[in-house]
């Protein structure tokens, strides 16, 4: 029986765990943290796709009954508790929390060698874990990396980190997630504060919007790249009603803005600094504000440290799989990405693959669907 190794229990990480099992695979599940620990940090957040779109027919019939409707739009902490969670459940000890992949390599053999070749996919994968045991090794036959992205935000400066922004990584006032945006907003942190708030994709449309329409914050500054006046990217005749209705509104806003918005097009962050209880921010075109609190909303990037000694392409422009990238470049929305191939989901190191939005990287067209329907071709190639 062939040992399989997934990296990370999300949503996709599960889902190839019970394709595993159903294939024969004696199937190990590695968690960083808790299952789901990616969606928890989405917050009361909605997903766009109804849940039928979220699921695999395996997955939902193990659910049974307990399944949520197919037109529900869930959040991510509801979709851990009532799908993700009865999942890792019925894996058992398969799955093992706070276990952190800190390397993976192949016996006897560093990066350098033979790479591209076979004869590495003859090496089993060697893969240190610290956990509560400690540190150990794992070997593995296959291994597919489903870790994501999200843990790992893309700086908030302009092609680098804003000066200041660094020191500001662990700061309370400095929100990255969507998760930590609404423990704010339901906490009242932003009532009477100053908010800045940068990025222009879905996150920072869906936080815009309650920002003004939610909270009592004192003025807020929403800091886009974009020039447009409609600034997020909307979808023609979009057949998803919950992205549809936030694009929307966060296009309105921007169009015309309330009195205690001000929106900075065509800009971005230059430096941070903290004078007492504020922040000080000037802008790359010379404007400056004095705010209380930063949501930064800019995108996530993959975490490769861990697989540095495979012989692995990466994309330099997503920073996710290199060949699949090629196969979708032109792609600019979720719900048109053509089908791919075997080829187009190889890593270039035998029977290792990026799975599920890491595969994706930077780009902002990964689907659950879609990352459902790959995982079958890819396991075909296993």
């Amino acid at each position: 029986m062939k040992r399989l190794v997934i990296v990370g229990a999300g949503p996709i990480g599960l889902e190839a765990a019970l394709l595993g099992v159903a294939r024969g695979f004696e199937v190990t599940v590695l968690e960083a943290g808790t299952v789901g620990a990616g969606m928890r940090r989405w917050g009361a957040t909605r997903t766009f796709s109804p849940f039928a779109m979220n699921l695999s027919l395996r997955a939902r019939a193990l659910l049974g009954a307990a399944a949520p409707s197919d037109e529900a739009l869930l959040t991510g902490p509801e979709l851990v508790a009532t799908c993700l969670l009865p999942i890792a459940r019925s894996l058992g000890a398969r799955v093992r929390e706070n276990t952190r992949v800190v390397a993976i390599g192949r016996a006897r053999m560093s990066r350098a060698e033979l790479a591209g070749h076979p004869v590495r996919g003859e090496r089993a994968f060697r893969i240190l874990v610290e956990g509560e045991r400690g540190e150990e090794f794992l070997e593995a036959d296959r291994v597919l990396d489903a870790s994501g992205v999200y843990g790992q935000p893309v700086p908030f400066g302009s092609g680098a980190p804003a000066i200041g922004e660094r020191a500001l990584a662990k700061d309370a006032r400095v929100l990255r997630d969507l998760g930590a945006f609404h423990e704010a907003l339901a906490s009242r942190a932003f009532a009477e504060r100053r908010v800045l708030l940068v990025g222009h994709g879905h996150s920072a449309a869906h936080a815009i919007g309650l920002l003004v329409d939610a909270s009592s914050a004192a003025h807020i500054v929403w800091v886009a790249r974009s020039s447009n006046t409609r600034p997020v990217t909307e979808t023609a005749d979009d057949p998803l009603p919950e992205r549809a209705r936030v694009v929307q509104r966060a296009n309105e806003l921007a169009s015309v803005p309330p009195a205690r918005l001000t929106i900075e097009r065509r800009a971005s962050v230059e430096i941070v600094r903290p004078s007492g209880s504020e922040l000080q921010v000037h802008l790359s075109h010379g404007r400056h504000h004095i705010v209380d609190f930063i949501v930064a909303l800019t995108g996530y990037r993959p975490d490769h440290s861990f697989v540095e000694e495979l012989a692995v392409e990466i994309s330099p422009t997503t920073e996710g799989a290199a060949r699949l990238h090629r196969a979708i470049a032109n792609v600019t929305d979720c719900l048109n990405v053509p089908e791919v191939g075997a080829d187009d989901l190889a890593s270039g190191e035998p029977g290792f693959h990026f799975i599920g939005s890491k595969s994706y990287g930077r780009a902002r067209t990964f689907l659950l669907s879609t990352g459902i329907k790959q995982l079958e071709t890819i396991f075909d190639a296993l």
